[in-house]
């Protein structure tokens, strides 16, 4: 695990409310799972910030699927680059559609890799050397083991991609790997984005952590499964820093957020 000196987060700046958001040389990518899309508008507002759109395999149903009623006129604003993976799942009218607004559809018949894997793969052949950002949109509510599945595929295509950073937006929360020795987390309260429960959890093994800026800060604390494990904890600054000598999986409960 690539063990960087020192890391800085804006955990907030996915979901600002921008008209329009500062375009950078190198935008994120957007993953769209096979997951129900429960809200429009944060959903809206990781499509702002992002420059290539893929949904794996059934997302591409997920997206089509969220734009109903009063929605439906704008289905044709958010049409994504690509729908990939074994496509099993995707359905014969999404595909007809998508198709039909020019979206490519590739099949992946791979079947040592998830749709995840299958779509990790197709935005590194992009351009391997600039893989950064990487917003997935997904869950880890429904079947346990890919909850977990899907976790321990964030941190080994983090290891394979060194620049590579995988941001899960799930149904409330928004989780991510601190894999740096030092971190630094910023705009935590001030954006409104968040509430202040957060979780600072070892599922990829024992580490080693002190903290600056929660309720319940710690110092050179041992933290593993079965052991002690910083859940349900507050944060309390607006910046807060956290050492790690292991990866862990630091994860915080969005706001609701206001229609834009």
């Amino acid at each position: 695990m690539d063990q960087r000196e020192s890391s800085e987060f804006d955990p907030g700046k996915f979901l600002a409310d921008n008209k329009h958001p500062e375009i950078s040389s190198r935008p994120a990518d957007l993953l769209i799972l096979n997951q129900p899309i429960a809200h429009f508008t944060a959903f809206s507002r990781l499509w702002k910030h992002t420059g290539y759109r893929i949904c794996a395999d059934g997302g591409a149903n997920r997206l089509f699927d969220m734009f109903q009623g009063d929605l439906t006129e704008q289905r044709a604003q958010y049409l994504p680059d690509i729908i990939h993976g074994d496509l099993d799942s995707l359905r014969d009218d999404v595909r007809d559609y998508y198709a039909a607004q020019g979206v490519s559809v590739s099949r992946d018949h791979d079947q040592y890799s998830t749709d995840f894997g299958k779509c990790m793969q197709k935005m590194s052949s992009r351009a391997p050397s600039m893989l950064q950002d990487v917003l997935v949109l997904g869950t880890l509510g429904g079947r346990v083991d890919q909850a977990l599945g899907l976790l321990h595929e964030m941190v080994r295509e983090e290891t394979k991609h060194p620049n590579l950073r995988l941001w899960l937006f799930s149904e409330s929360s928004l989780s991510f790997i601190l894999r740096s020795r030092k971190n630094v987390l910023r705009g935590l309260l001030d954006s409104g984005i968040f509430t202040e429960n957060v979780g600072l959890v070892p599922i990829y093994g024992p580490a080693v952590i002190s903290t600056e800026g929660l309720e319940w800060d710690v110092k050179e604390w041992d933290t593993q499964i079965g052991g002690q494990v910083s859940t349900s904890n507050h944060v309390k600054e607006d910046e807060v820093r956290v050492e790690t000598n292991a990866p862990i999986l630091f994860t915080i409960e969005r706001a609701p957020l206001r229609s834009s």
